[in-house]
């Protein structure tokens, strides 16, 4: 949905509301996938770089990975743990999720300015829920998308930061496959695919599409979901396989 240009302490839900007559209105079941970086943005949660003195571990850093000094004091603020750094991005884990630049971001922030990651993701996604159910009632999901990139792949996919409305994944342990084999492990991170599709519609650039209406997903609708899409780096593929937890 296109929507006007967010600033600090804009109503998402209203503005969601509005631009949803695009698509003939929110309706039972939708599910409606929010952009982090407009839901930051409508928290203020904007940092101007000439606010920020850099530590000198930000100023070695920076120097190291090729980003501004500033911009780095900001991402080693917003980190729980720095866990490398490659030319232009350093990897991070931040509220459980690994993430480049722990979250602050230029794209989309004004000049001389960065955007953070929403505070508390999971309960704002809850706040906007509440609000659109006041106006349109039925089942609703709200989930937060971030942008994301994977190990070894090129380009951004989405990934689910905050989500209220349905249950994120779906077990799938004990389904049987095409050939009757039952499934021992597999999860489906229904939060996340449908982040990444929103995404398709978002764009990363000047497309001001900062919401997404998703219409007949087969999700389990809940008020209090059993599962979550974060997992501790012990069960981790990845981060098991790379030893991020010992770092």
């Amino acid at each position: 949905m296109s929507m006007p240009l967010i600033t600090p302490g804009a109503d998402i839900a209203s503005m969601i509301l509005r631009a949803s007559e695009q698509v003939g209105g929110i309706r039972d079941r939708d599910v409606i996938v929010i952009a982090s970086s407009a839901l930051a943005t409508a928290q203020g949660r904007l940092k101007k770089l000439t606010s920020v003195k850099p530590s000198l571990r930000a100023k070695q850093l920076a120097k190291k990975s090729d980003l501004e000094p500033e911009f780095v004091e900001i991402v080693l603020r917003e980190a729980d743990k720095v866990l490398g750094f490659v030319k232009g991005a350093i990897a991070t884990l931040r509220d459980g999720m690994l993430c480049a630049n722990a979250g602050v971001d230029h794209t989309n922030a004004p000049l001389g300015s960065v955007t953070l990651m929403p505070e508390k993701p999971d309960q704002a996604a809850e706040e906007v829920l509440r609000a659109l159910k006041k106006k349109v009632g039925g089942h609703l999901g709200v989930i937060i998308a971030d942008s994301h990139v994977q190990p070894l792949r090129l380009g951004t996919v989405g990934q689910a930061i905050g989500v209220a409305g349905i249950e994120p994944a779906m077990d799938c342990r004990g389904k049987r496959d095409l050939y009757g084999r039952k499934l021992k492990i597999t999860f489906r991170g229904i939060a996340d695919q449908l982040a990444s599709a929103a995404e398709v519609e978002m764009g990363e650039a000047d497309e001001r599409v900062p919401a997404v209406v998703i219409r007949w997903a087969k999700v389990e609708f809940t008020d209090q979901p059993k599962t979550s899409v974060k997992i501790p780096p012990k069960r981790c593929l990845f981060s098991g396989a790379l030893k991020l937890e010992k770092k």
